[in-house]
């Protein structure tokens, strides 16, 4: 698994903020809040090896379209400048299977639901205003992963996942505030179970384009 990302985005996520927030933004010292946020995901295509009984059978490649991602999330700032939160995303897209030993082609879907716990960095506020924050932040949580094809599904385990997170914030008022947001997402290879004891190795790794609205208590 390659941890290097995430470390390097958890490290910046929680180092201590000595900065004081101007008075009277959305993510204050002790502040609770929830947040829902959708937007477009691009899966990466992969190969791999589709066995039965421990017999290879297909080698399919998967050419995923553009999906979508839809998620909520609740936290609290625990420094002015740190904030930890729970979430919860779905992302789904379509995808094109080929068989690269014979040319068949299929088409089916992914579709992801994962649990993360999130550290985020929110810089001092921007502008006049401040009411602009640019955030970076990272996370670390599990995720099950099913891809259906020709009427077959195929479902992992539970795969532990990372993320990285940069976006910014912009407080339309104390309470609400309104955000956008890029992410890396990628959950760790694992095995994929289908019927009659088929099976592959794989991975979903996605990079996200969002936008969302955190109220804040």
């Amino acid at each position: 698994m390659r941890h290097a990302p995430f470390v390097a985005a958890v490290a910046i996520a929680t180092l201590a903020g000595g900065e004081e927030m101007a008075s009277g933004q959305a993510f204050s010292l002790g502040e609770l809040y929830v947040k829902s946020f959708g937007g477009a995901t691009w899966p990466s295509s992969f190969d791999s090896a589709l066995t039965e009984d421990g017999t290879q059978i297909a080698l399919p490649s998967f050419d995923h379209d553009t999906g979508y991602t839809l998620g909520v999330a609740v936290g609290a700032a625990v420094t002015p400048n740190i904030s930890m939160e729970i979430e919860y995303a779905y992302r789904n897209a379509d995808f094109t299977v080929t068989d690269r030993d014979e040319g068949d082609r299929t088409d089916g879907d992914t579709s992801a639901n994962a649990f993360m716990f999130n550290a985020l960095y929110m810089f001092d506020g921007m502008g006049a205003s401040g009411a602009m924050r640019p955030y970076l932040g990272g996370g670390i949580g599990g995720a099950n992963v099913e891809m259906s094809a020709g009427g077959q599904d195929f479902d992992s385990e539970t795969l532990f996942a990372y993320q990285l997170i940069g976006g910014v914030s912009y407080e339309l008022n104390p309470n609400v505030s309104l955000y956008a947001e890029g992410r890396w997402f990628e959950t760790e290879s694992g095995k994929f179970d289908g019927p009659d004891e088929e099976s592959f190795d794989g991975k979903f790794e996605t990079f996200d384009l969002l936008v969302g609205m955190s109220y804040a208590f």
